[in-house]
């Protein structure tokens, strides 16, 4: 077979073409990628000829979930096998996941991978709802926590399991099972409490993440060795999309080979059919094998973005974040913009309702907090990037499950496996040197449905140069390293060496997230007298000095920001470069906001109201021509620290009018000083200083400031409502509700059936009618 798309638009050798396809999957199964791109184009241009052979294939393609006829012998084979897999499993497995299943049940270590359609999220949790024991599942993501949380909630009706996206002994009257879904940095909360569990089965889903060159890649290792070694009895998993050598975990976490197994499975369940944008409403169809699809591309007489969204469908568009940030992605994509009126349901309503209420932005173009963000959410377009608040990508990402987005702009925070199907993948950049991330991301395209139809999806490259960068990326084979980064003698920095070694030597501390090193740092007799000076300046006779102290004393506030630089200071034995003062300066700024309880929302609107001269403006509201032309302040944006090359840049570009700053850049910003550098860096530095100097001198202003750094609170109560999954958020709701609460239980008033349902979603599990 040659030049197979022209043939097919051509209407020429149609019914080869189909016999061709079909025998291949008779014996092969869908395996290739030219069998499901043949299948593709001939669903798209030839559907009256599909509906003919439409039940041999999905009989030969072995997607059991859905509902078939049997029309030949050959499929009386097919169908025989659907009964055996169902009366074995009591399921309507696909051959590829009942042999997942018989991988699991019958391994200490089973390592495999598969193409992102494969069902493998569904084995996943009929597996952890099947375990009698604990079962520990970790992702590289958030979002992705959320996600499992979801699906295993709905799933798993029965209140005496506990689904906890956090390690920790709770609810223990009741509970008889845990079942923990965490990232590898969160995962190490857990063997500080390994005797009180009994684990069964660990899953590492997207297990990938344990070959990237960073000091991520070298924790997920370390947490796979130290799984073993503290439950030597659980089973482990490791699941990871299109890569060639999965075997690579078990040669690289030294599983004995005996009980152990790993398998590649590339059959697909959807297909897809590749185009390139040549221009304004100009596409062309192209294929990954030249020499059966053709060699050249061949005209579209269809924009494919333009029918998808005319049929109600759904696109991913994905761009650099910086054209997110600058707007541009609205210029470039205004077409398919237009194509998306807004959204008339109550449903999609309640979703931006609950959007505003955490990130304070407003849709009202001439209000204050407008966001563009949210603005564009009403007319069902989603923006998605590393920047965004978890709680707000949380609620898109189920607002998108929900049918109600149209358009999502993406950056590559769709690789991590976050199950958002689309029915077309517009492919803005092209990242050669991420191979695996880019089939990660154009695995999105099709959804897979249990209807009795071939299912396929839309992947379109931006430009007909990238045709051949595009072929490359889907026909090379992913290669995961098979040593680990713990065992290699790579050169990187200081703190990557210090953190290996400590991992190594089994000197890493639990309790503080931090080497030895590290910990001795923080115990010097001029750390101490810096922490002296903070404990001094904050309590007056044990408590909290006023916010409004800090915030009206520009003396205090002045030294009291200087004594925290001169201990972060200490702690790298060096002085800090300019960059680096200002980065902190905000950062103890946003942290003292939560020591007082101050919201996400509220942080957000004292950055914005300082940025845009809010005050001043308003001041000069009778002479609207001079309260337009004022520029807006200086706003350091965030960066990881240290960074001993660090400027002072504003989060700003040059010439901003204050009238002009986005609300959307100051609430991504703030959410990267939150997350990325205070949540997962200073936090961990400043409790552990707080917390050795209290247990030094006995002091226990410095376990009350730990504590209010750690949760951003000292009080009991609230810590276990922060324990038990609650955010401030919800506390503010929920906390009248709860009449007590402790390690065995929370104990509900009555009160609770009046709170709405999505406003007690974090406690719904725990809430008892007996």
């Amino acid at each position: 077979m040659k030049d197979v798309i022209k043939l097919i638009k051509s209407d020429v050798s149609v019914d080869a073409l189909f016999k061709y396809v079909i025998a291949n999957l008779y014996r092969n199964g869908p395996t290739s990628i030219t069998d499901m791109e043949i299948l593709s184009h001939l669903a798209c241009f030839r559907p009256v000829e599909f509906e003919q052979y439409k039940v041999a294939i999905l009989n030969y393609m072995a997607v059991f979930y859905k509902p078939t006829e049997t029309n030949s012998l050959e499929e009386v084979i097919f169908t025989q096998y659907r009964k055996y897999i169902q009366d074995t499993f009591h399921d309507k497995y696909t051959p590829v996941q009942a042999d997942i299943i018989k991988g699991i049940a019958g391994h200490k270590c089973f390592s495999f991978s598969a193409p992102t359609s494969t069902g493998k999220s569904y084995v996943f949790m009929k597996q952890i709802s099947q375990s009698t024991n604990d079962v520990v599942v970790v992702v590289p993501s958030r979002a992705l926590i959320n996600e499992y949380y979801l699906t295993l909630s709905q799933g798993i009706q029965d209140k005496s399991v506990n689904i906890l996206t956090f390690i920790d002994k709770i609810n223990t009257k009741h509970s008889k099972k845990n079942i923990f879904i965490v990232t590898p940095e969160r995962c190490r909360e857990l063997f500080k409490l390994k005797n009180e569990f009994h684990i069964g089965l660990f899953l590492f889903d997207e297990a990938q993440l344990s070959s990237e060159e960073s000091k991520r890649g070298l924790y997920f290792d370390s947490i796979v060795r130290r799984c073993m070694k503290a439950f030597e009895d659980a089973i482990f998993v490791f699941a990871h999309p299109f890569v060639k050598n999965p075997e690579s975990q078990i040669e690289k976490n030294h599983f004995d080979p005996r009980s152990s197994r790993s398998i590649q499975y590339v059959q697909k369940n959807v297909g897809q059919m590749f185009m390139c944008h040549d221009g304004p409403g100009k596409f062309h169809h192209f294929g990954v094998n030249t020499e059966i699809m053709g060699k050249t591309k061949v005209l579209s007489n269809f924009d494919p973005l333009e029918r998808v969204l005319s049929n109600g469908g759904s696109v991913l568009i994905y761009i650099p974040k910086s054209k997110i940030l600058n707007g541009k992605f609205l210029v470039e994509f205004q077409r398919y913009v237009d194509l998306c009126p807004v959204l008339p349901t109550a449903q999609a309503a309640t979703y931006l309702q609950a959007l505003k209420e955490y990130t304070g932005g407003e849709t009202e173009i001439n209000n204050e907090h407008y966001s563009q963000m949210l603005d564009l959410l009403k007319r069902g377009i989603v923006i998605h990037h590393g920047s965004l608040p978890l709680q707000t990508r949380l609620i898109i990402e189920q607002f998108t499950k929900d049918g109600f987005c149209r358009i999502c702009f993406a950056t590559s925070t769709l690789e991590q496996g976050i199950n958002m199907p689309f029915d077309l993948v517009y492919l803005d950049r092209l990242e050669g040197s991420k191979p695996l991330a880019v089939k990660n991301l154009i695995g999105r395209a099709g959804r897979s449905s249990r209807e009795p139809k071939f299912d396929y999806g839309f992947v379109v490259v931006n430009s007909p140069q990238r045709m051949s960068t595009f072929r490359g990326i889907m026909l090379q084979d992913e290669i995961l390293d098979n040593v680990s980064a713990l065992e290699k003698d790579d050169q990187h920095d200081e703190e990557y060496n210090d953190f290996k070694q400590a991992i190594l030597e089994g000197t890493y501390s639990d309790e503080f997230n931090l080497t030895e090193k590290d910990l001795e740092k923080l115990s010097t007799d001029s750390i101490d007298g810096i922490i002296e000076l903070i404990l001094n300046a904050v309590f007056i006779n044990g408590e909290l000095i006023s916010l409004e102290k800090i915030s009206r004393d520009l003396d205090f506030r002045l030294s009291f920001y200087a004594y925290f630089r001169d201990l972060y200071s200490l702690f790298l034995s060096r002085p800090l470069e300019d960059g680096e003062n200002s980065v902190l300066n905000t950062a103890i700024k946003i942290i003292f906001w939560r020591v007082y309880g101050k919201t996400f929302k509220q942080i957000c609107w004292y950055r914005y109201s300082y940025a845009s001269k809010s005050h001043e403006r308003r001041t000069l509201r009778k002479s609207p021509e001079l309260a337009n032309q004022l520029p807006a302040a200086f706003v350091m944006g965030y960066h990881d620290l240290p960074n001993k090359n660090l400027y002072s840049f504003s989060l700003l570009q040059k010439g901003t009018k204050a009238a002009d700053v986005s609300y959307d850049l100051i609430m991504y910003d703030t959410y990267d000083y939150i997350d990325k550098l205070i949540g997962f860096k200073l936090s961990d530095i400043f409790y552990a200083a707080f917390t050795r100097y209290a247990e030094k001198y006995d002091d226990p202003r410095g376990v009350k400031l730990a504590m209010y750094i750690k949760f951003g609170t000292d009080n009991d109560r609230t810590i276990w409502m922060l324990r038990y999954g609650m955010s401030f958020e919800d506390i503010e709701v929920l906390s009248e509700h709860i009449e007590s609460i402790n390690e065995e239980q929370i104990v509900f008033a009555n009160s609770i059936e009046t709170v709405p349902e999505d406003q007690k979603a974090s406690v719904i599990r725990f809430i008892r009618n007996d």
